[in-house]
């Protein structure tokens, strides 16, 4: 944490590299990036124009994927950038924990999204007469 005794006394110098200033704009990137591509994924996928060409199924999976990399990118990639700089955490223990908390459950969440999709993509390969029939039913 930044307000450690240490820290704070002086003990502890505080100096931003070049390598700091590097890792923080890729953070920036990164975190543009992730909302960027996910708001672009989510709108095409559900546009009327190619959502005839996606089954339900697949666009829900899809759209769920990238709503949770869009929070991801929301509420846990920028809150790097600080760290990256200062070498040290500035936001305190409460939202460490939220941090940590956020950070777990959505990568988890992920897998699991990623899981059915495999799941999804299987069935349709192994039983496409019944998957698609059952895809089709609105």
């Amino acid at each position: 944490s930044c307000s450690n005794s240490s820290y704070l006394s002086g003990s502890h110098v505080n100096t931003i590299t070049l390598w700091d200033t590097v890792q923080a704009l890729f953070i920036f990137l990164l975190s543009a990036g992730i909302l960027g591509a996910n708001v672009l994924l989510v709108v095409v996928v559900n546009s009327g124009r190619f959502s005839k060409y996606i089954h339900s199924q697949p666009r829900y999976l899809l759209t769920s994927l990238a709503s949770n990399d869009l929070a991801i990118g929301l509420f846990v990639t920028p809150f790097a950038f600080l760290p990256a700089l200062y070498h040290c955490w500035p936001y305190g223990e409460i939202f460490c924990q939220i941090q940590s908390l956020l950070r777990g459950a959505l990568s988890q969440q992920s897998a699991v999204i990623l899981i059915c999709m495999a799941i999804d993509r299987y069935m349709c390969m192994l039983h496409p007469a019944r998957y698609h029939k059952h895809a089709s039913k609105k």
